[in-house]
């Protein structure tokens, strides 16, 4: 079984990118103190106050980005895709046999995986993983978050599934 956590608004990601930003900057004032001996204790009062003021943004964003994920969960398996919400209960259940075809991204991934993502992610183009399901003429879009290897794993053998099932599979090559 596949679980993630669903991302149901796209401020998410600026969010987030924004949040990977502000904890690179507490090492600039901690980086002063550390490597100027004797500064004034104005100037060190300043830096600590800079400090703070980081983390002061970096908790607020960090309760945003808590507030938009609204703490929902994607939950995949051979026979259906199920939303779970906050408190843990089932509050939609999707039957795959329902499904026309299946719009999938070409290739799932981790955030922040490696030093050229971070670098990606600090721009504002952010990882994004997606399942696009079709039933008759309408497209309903599911994005979320991997946050192990483990379940990126998981997600490949479902697919893996979904395919010798004979479900109508399309692959996405946007990113």
């Amino acid at each position: 079984m596949f679980k993630a956590t669903l991302i149901e608004n796209d401020r998410y990601y600026s969010l987030k990118s924004k949040q990977l930003l502000l904890s690179l900057f507490p090492l600039i004032p901690m980086s002063l103190l550390v490597s100027i001996y004797e500064l004034p204790i104005w100037l060190t009062a300043l830096i600590g106050g800079l400090y703070l003021l980081i983390i002061f943004g970096m908790f607020r964003n960090y309760k945003q980005i808590r507030t938009i994920l609204d703490h929902k969960h994607i939950e995949m398996d051979a026979e259906e895709i199920r939303i779970r919400s906050k408190n843990g209960t089932q509050s939609e259940v999707i039957p795959l046999d329902d499904i026309d075809q299946l719009i999938l991204k070409d290739s799932y991934a981790m955030p922040q995986e490696s030093l050229k993502d971070i670098g990606q992610e600090l721009i504002g183009r952010m990882k994004r993983n997606y399942l696009i399901l079709q039933q008759r003429e309408q497209h309903r879009t599911f994005n979320f978050d991997i946050d192990s290897h483990y379940m990126l794993a998981q997600l490949h053998k479902i697919i893996e599934d979904w395919e010798v099932r004979g479900y109508k599979i399309i692959r996405n090559h946007q990113t």
